[in-house]
């Protein structure tokens, strides 16, 4: 049997948990808490299965082996089982399948990473078409057509990466799963600049909402707080998780823009003048 022990299940997981990434036996004896002798045998037996691809003596899942394809997929819903909103979760996938017939439905934000805080939305991604998508409260459902996916896809589109790299897939009719078989494509600096005019037209909308809302001005500056961390996290090759994780992120190339997503998030009410201090630091581009 390919699967016989729970070690091996353990490594199994962890590759599906990462399932871009390429990692050493050391690297997979620490993640595992498995010892690195043990590891040898676990990963010889899968080379002698065909699952894994090598390269420089690091390893990872070979996802054009309908096996792994499938490892992935019950490793997704394992993650699923474990939430508390499990139910509902799946309820709403059984509404978009049943309304919108997709190729796949994938959990991704937050959720999908176990970050959601009091309030947090679920967000959905959807490949199909966008006519006659169902109404959630609380619930954030993006519908990306199977041509838009792949051309984002390979623009390297951030929010496409992330979904693929830290989100749950919930339905597939064999569309996600292929794409775990070559690397990720590389952040162009085309999607850069197009994030960096988008910010530029974010900091217009604020100044304009200073004068009539405060409290709206104020997401909108967390947003565009949001986004100035992406563009620097873009550059150095991160892959940004959510808005609550990307200030621990963006710390270690940028610590003010790190302190203002931290600040933002509170609830405290600002003063123009901290307003006019932020958008004076965000302007780094």
């Amino acid at each position: 049997m390919i699967i016989e022990k729970e070690s091996e299940i353990k490594v199994l997981r962890n590759f599906c948990r990462e399932p871009f990434e390429y990692f050493s036996i050391a690297e997979l004896s620490e993640k595992t808490k498995i010892s690195r002798n043990w590891m040898y045998k676990i990963v010889d037996k899968f080379k002698r299965s065909c699952l894994l691809l090598e390269y420089g003596k690091k390893y990872k899942l070979d996802f054009s082996n309908m096996f792994c394809q499938r490892l992935k997929l019950l490793f997704d819903m394992e993650f699923l089982d474990s939430l508390k909103m499990k139910t509902k979760i799946l309820n709403i996938t059984n509404k978009i399948v049943f309304e919108l017939n997709p190729k796949s439905v994938m959990l991704v934000g937050s959720v999908s990473q176990q970050k959601m805080k009091e309030g947090s939305d679920i967000d959905f991604l959807v490949i199909g078409e966008r006519t006659g998508v169902p109404y959630f409260d609380n619930v954030n459902i993006v519908v990306i057509s199977e041509k838009e996916f792949k051309e984002k896809y390979l623009k390297a589109d951030d929010f496409i990466i992330s979904a693929l790299v830290f989100g749950k897939i919930i339905y597939d009719a064999v569309f996600l799963i292929r794409f775990y078989e070559n690397p990720l494509p590389v952040f162009s600096q085309e999607l850069i600049q197009e994030k960096i005019k988008y910010c530029e037209q974010l900091e217009e909308r604020i100044y304009k909402l200073l004068k009539t809302d405060a409290e709206k001005a104020k997401e909108e500056l967390l947003y565009l707080a949001l986004q100035s961390a992406r563009i620097v996290l873009l550059k150095n090759k991160v892959i940004p998780k959510t808005k609550y994780d990307i200030a621990s992120q963006v710390i270690v190339f940028n610590r003010e823009i790190a302190g203002i997503i931290n600040s933002l998030l509170g609830k405290k009410k600002m003063k123009k003048e901290k307003f006019l201090e932020y958008m004076g630091k965000l302007k780094i581009f």
